[in-house]
């Protein structure tokens, strides 16, 4: 009894390891296979002034001020040194594997390394809270450029 418990252990644990290797190489297939075919596109676009013509002429693309303000109140910044995006209206953020490391880390213990292995909640109730981490919402984005120059005075001192 021992000996085929033993080896239907040794087959779970066999079955385990190829369903993880299967799904690491589909996920680099994946992966490689999308980065492949993305090009960047040139610039940084401000909410606030979007190039429209280019993005009309090269991309069909007309956005509405209702889309880009849906777009801007979705942009986040995490205290922990990184940028993402709102994915639900209950407060889902997306964003990168090492932005969110440290809290991984810290939500980590000996039994549960999130870090290494990942968390999927079932259910809102089982979702684990990121405590100390803050996360703020770009509302709106305002020029500010003439308001400080009309304050600078010449006998002030440039800042090093």
């Amino acid at each position: 009894m021992d000996t085929s418990l033993s080896t239907f252990k040794k087959s779970l644990i066999l079955s385990i390891f190829q369903k993880k290797l299967l799904f690491r190489i589909l996920t680099t297939t994946f992966v490689l296979y999308m980065t492949t075919n993305v090009q960047a596109d040139e610039g940084l676009w401000l909410f606030n002034n979007l190039p429209y013509k280019y993005l009309e002429t090269k991309y069909a693309f007309k956005p509405s001020q209702r889309w880009i303000d849906r777009i801007m109140r979705s942009s986040v910044r995490l205290n922990t040194g990184g940028s993402g995006s709102f994915v639900s209206n209950a407060g889902l953020v997306i964003t990168n594997h090492h932005v969110g490391a440290s809290v991984l880390q810290k939500l980590s213990s000996s039994t549960n390394n999130y870090y290494e292995n990942g968390f999927y909640a079932r259910t809102h109730d089982k979702e684990i809270r990121a405590t100390g981490l803050e996360i703020n919402q770009l509302i709106s984005i305002e020029d500010v450029t003439e308001k400080v120059e009309a304050k600078v005075e010449l006998h002030m001192s440039s800042a090093h």
